[in-house]
């Protein structure tokens, strides 16, 4: 039952325009649910693994290959993750730097052996050229036919084409950090962590600085897997840039709802975004916090 829940909270994904995206984050609750049972999730969603391999090999089309990779993605690797958390005394930063960097390896290890001997970007630009081409009709039919906009979707469709395995490693993080607060009701022992003393794995500013400089100087796929990394690092340090903002809102302020939804919304402006993963990056060589024997907010 663990196994066909979450199966069908994963399809909704692909079938559920938009809403399907949060559906997709309880995919892999009830693996954890089982894993809180004292049992390995995979006897939950081994036997899935396994009929989605056997019908990606049945069919030999790339949706089976890609359902199937979907599913181990973004449903088991955050099960398998927690999982591997239990056995670590890790704190909440190097988990989700684990689970989030691993997933970008793979995620891009795949990409990169569907395109070869090709190029990943453009093997996912010509996946996107359907949807590029529909995008233009309907704007098309909405009346707006200026160049800028058409412009502005057809650079859209190719930055998410040449970020696709960031943007799949970003999901896994969601994934993460929904799930590890809902860790201690299942009476795991994690997630009691208060979320405003998040610090980033001590070793991020290391593949900041390859993923930085591989995007800048590197040519063709390893310049592409530099500005992945170097967007999924950034990425990393937002959240702990919103962890600080938490923190300085005081627990009063900060565990309203309204409160934390309105900082949600600011914060995903982009000058904004970009704003809290540099205050992220800088508590990582100067802290910005008090000490842990505070409890939260700014002394008067």
């Amino acid at each position: 039952m663990a196994g066909v829940l979450s199966l069908l909270a994963f399809l909704s994904l692909p079938l559920l325009p938009i809403l399907g995206v949060f559906v997709a984050l309880a995919a892999p609750l009830p693996l954890v649910h089982q894993t809180a049972q004292g049992r390995p999730s995979i006897l939950a969603w081994g036997w899935v693994a396994v009929g989605l391999g056997g019908l990606a090999l049945a069919v030999r089309e790339p949706w089976a290959a890609v359902l199937c990779a979907g599913y181990l993605l973004l449903v088991v690797w955050p099960a398998v993750a927690v999982e591997w958390w239990l056995r670590r005394d890790w704190p909440v930063g190097r988990w989700l730097a684990f689970a989030t960097l691993a997933a970008l390896a793979v995620g891009a290890s795949l990409l990169v052996a569907f395109a070869l001997p090709g190029s990943p970007a453009q093997l996912l630009e010509a996946v996107l050229a359907p949807s590029i081409d529909e995008a233009r009709r309907l704007a098309g039919a909405l009346g707006t036919r200026s160049s800028e906009g058409e412009d502005m979707m057809v650079t859209t469709f190719r930055l998410v084409a040449f970020l696709a395995p960031a943007l799949v490693a970003l999901y896994v993080a969601c994934i993460a950090l929904w799930l590890r607060p809902r860790l201690a009701r299942f009476g795991l022992g994690r997630g009691l962590e208060r979320f405003e003393r998040y610090a980033s794995e001590e070793w991020l500013p290391l593949a900041f600085a390859v993923g930085g400089l591989a995007w800048v100087f590197a040519p063709g796929v390893a310049k592409w897997l530099g500005a992945n990394l170097l967007v999924t690092v950034i990425a990393l340090y937002f959240v702990h840039g919103l962890a600080i903002i938490h923190f300085h809102l005081g627990p009063r302020l900060a565990a309203n709802r309204w409160v934390r939804l309105g900082i949600v919304v600011l914060a995903l402006q982009l000058p904004v975004a970009l704003g809290l993963s540099v205050l992220g990056l800088a508590d990582s060589f100067f802290p910005l916090r008090r000490s842990a024997a505070g409890e939260g907010g700014v002394e008067s």
